[in-house]
């Protein structure tokens, strides 16, 4: 029996994504979510999340992609393809990105009212070049001390599934910054994740109930499962469709039952982190 973090990304990025979240932490088909305070609906759904303190890990979502800055640092977030270029050209300042950070992490403990349980990034930013110097600053002045772990993207039985359609995407994510990330998670002695899976081509969500099983037996025990549900959305939001399958299936009989074939319990990281 494994036990794994199974975590949805993008809560309060709009209502149907918050509300899909809560509807499978009612259901007990997750066990951790990563919320986008930078949204503007947050602080009207961070409410929901109430009744689930203590119960599952919430966290923070870094963004620096979508939607527009916290703080007068930044004067707009860029495409993600434009980060990536800024990032590793090194022309984008650590500075800027600390203050934004900083405001993103105020924010969220402003309204949810307590410090997050984890923190990662919206498009996996947070392992970028100068952006990871950055977390790694904030994570020192605010995190450490309340055990907050961060999610590490690396996981190199990923790469040996050639196979897998995601392969080439995992690899791009690995080297825009994972394997790097993980050696100074190591070396700073920053609790994360040791495993990790969900990367998948949002395109092919229709075979949802195939992949999945295939990343409960790819993700290592204490290891996270990443995934985006929502509900039906009329709002703009480029993998809606996506969003919603992965929702049915979450919701479905299937995927109890694909959890007790594997076999596998979802956890808070905390229950893992020491074994």
């Amino acid at each position: 029996m494994k036990s794994i973090i199974l975590c949805a990304d993008d809560y309060g990025q709009n209502a149907s994504v918050s509300q899909a979240i809560v509807d499978l932490f009612e259901q007990k088909r997750l066990s951790a979510t990563s919320c986008m305070s930078t949204a503007p609906s947050w602080p009207g759904t961070v409410k929901l999340l109430e009744p689930f303190k203590n119960k599952v890990d919430i966290g923070l979502h870094l963004n620096l992609t979508e939607g527009k800055p916290l703080s007068k640092a930044m004067t707009k977030f860029l495409p993600l393809r434009d980060l990536i270029i800024k990032t590793h050209t090194k022309k984008i300042e650590k500075a800027t990105i600390l203050t934004e950070l900083r405001a993103q992490l105020d924010n969220f403990t402003e309204n949810f009212g307590a410090l997050p349980d984890f923190i990662d990034g919206h498009h996996h930013v947070h392992q970028l070049p100068i952006i990871r110097d950055a977390v790694f600053e904030l994570y020192e002045e605010k995190l450490r001390e309340n055990s907050t772990y961060v999610r590490c993207t690396f996981d190199p039985a990923s790469l040996l599934r050639v196979r897998d359609v995601a392969y080439l995407k995992q690899l791009i994510i690995q080297l825009l910054g994972g394997i790097y990330f993980k050696k100074e998670l190591e070396k700073r002695k920053v609790l994360h994740n040791k495993s990790f899976a969900g990367i998948y081509n949002f395109a092919e969500s229709y075979e949802y109930s195939e992949l999945f099983p295939r990343f409960l037996k790819q993700v290592g025990n204490g290891g996270i499962i990443m995934c985006h549900p929502g509900l039906m959305s009329k709002e703009e939001d480029e993998i809606a469709a996506s969003r919603h399958n992965e929702y049915l299936y979450f919701s479905s009989n299937a995927f109890t039952r694909d959890c007790n074939k594997a076999p596998v319990t979802l956890v808070r990281f905390r229950e893992v982190a020491h074994k």
